[in-house]
């Protein structure tokens, strides 16, 4: 018997504003773990847009991945975006009294 090894994974969220222009095409954005350097999530972007245009993406990567950064390739080098960021969870912690009560 085997046993696949699934990976935990959590959310993300991709955010920024678009260039504005005319370009026409799409680009894609790659979501690296640069502690593993490994490609962790990838998002599919216009180019450019023609009026003011604000995203917030959230793609899954894993639960695992360090620390990360969003951009393209460009002759074989990772080029970290100027417009885009990667925002991880904050894992909250409780506040004030916790625990059980009752009288």
């Amino acid at each position: 018997m085997s046993y696949a090894t699934v990976s935990a994974a959590m959310d993300v969220t991709v955010r920024g504003v678009l260039p504005i222009g005319d370009a026409t095409e799409n680009i894609t954005y790659f979501i690296l773990d640069a502690a593993k350097n490994a490609i962790v999530g990838q998002v599919i972007l216009p180019a450019a847009v023609k009026r003011s245009h604000a995203v917030a993406i959230t793609v899954k990567v894993p639960s695992t991945a360090g620390s990360l950064a969003i951009g393209t390739f460009e002759d074989g080098n990772f080029r970290v975006s100027g417009f885009l960021r990667v925002e991880a969870p904050t894992v909250g912690r409780p506040s004030g009294a916790v625990g059980p009560s009752g009288r």
